[in-house]
């Protein structure tokens, strides 16, 4: 019986030293924090490493976020977490995945890498999601297929700087639809053809505006994981306006009228060009817009993905 106690004694007691010793590193670790002592809670960390442990990752995984002087001293063990958490996403371990997606983004450990922090995104949402079919891993790169991702933003032009972009990528393609306006609904009296209106009375220009608005949809393609190419077409309005005073033969001014040139108003069809560059969550985009093949404008955006 006591022989049989000391073995169960002999193996208890190393376990608990070797936990203690885990716990006491990221005590010590946190006490380092505390002091602002980066340095040391970076050693202190470091140890809880070779046993892959999350919590001692996270911290330093915090330090190399908060402390860009440190980092080419830490390069070597966040490159070991980097490995740590990998094996742990094979496991299907989620908080790994999640903290792999933030590595590859920011190049914690490893180069930057917008494709695999994107593939480490989709393999989250697929364990959190699971595939309702049930290939399981069998045939698995066969048969997945990536979720449409949503987007939204601000579009402008130089002739209609407010806008609104909204749409939705899948794996090769995707969908947008966007509206763009002045905000300007300015109502004319008359309509004139030519460089200037005539009338019986002398006619003085006093200012000039537009109103533009447009409605459009396309289809977007997606070139690569981050530079995707857009096309589409609707329907869209362009109003040249003059304001005129009506002055009498004695010089006096009798009113003021606003006045739409025919030459330099268009509508109808609306057509557009669009690159896009997307950043992780973030995109820009630039090209060009035609209204009725008669009048081109720039655009641009940017906005998020969610």
């Amino acid at each position: 019986m006591k022989r049989h106690l000391m073995l169960i004694l002999c193996t208890i007691f190393p376990i608990c030293v070797f936990a203690q010793q885990q716990t006491e590193y990221n005590k010590k670790g946190d006490e380092a924090m505390k002091r602002l002592d980066y340095s040391d809670a970076r050693l202190f960390y470091g140890e809880g490493v070779p046993y892959c442990d999350m919590y001692s990752i996270n911290q330093l995984t915090t330090i190399w976020l908060a402390n860009e002087r440190m980092r080419t001293s830490m390069h070597n063990l966040m490159n070991r977490c980097l490995s740590c958490l990998n094996i742990k996403a094979t496991e299907n371990d989620t908080a790994a995945v999640s903290k792999l997606m933030l590595y590859y983004s920011e190049g914690i450990g490893t180069p930057k890498s917008e494709e695999l922090a994107l593939y480490w995104e989709q393999r989250l949402d697929e364990l959190r999601n699971p595939d309702p079919i049930g290939y399981g891993d069998i045939g698995y790169e066969n048969n997945r297929r990536i979720p449409m991702q949503f987007f939204a933003g601000y579009s402008f032009s130089p002739l209609a700087p407010i806008g609104l972009t909204i749409g939705g990528v899948g794996e090769k393609f995707g969908w947008y639809g966007r509206f763009r306006t002045n905000a300007s609904f300015q109502a004319s009296n008359y309509e004139f053809a030519g460089s200037k209106p005539s009338g019986q009375n002398i006619l003085l220009f006093q200012k000039k505006k537009s109103n533009m608005y447009s409605a459009t949809a396309g289809l977007i393609v997606k070139c690569t994981s981050w530079f995707y190419a857009s096309l589409g077409a609707g329907y869209g309005n362009r109003d040249l306006l003059y304001q005129y005073s009506t002055i009498d033969d004695a010089g006096n001014e009798i009113e003021k009228n606003w006045y739409k040139s025919l030459d330099n108003s268009y509508k109808g069809v609306s057509a557009e060009i669009d690159f896009m560059v997307r950043y992780g969550f973030l995109y820009i985009t630039a090209g060009c817009n035609t209204l009725n093949f008669e009048y081109v404008d720039l655009n641009a955006g940017f906005g998020v993905f969610f």
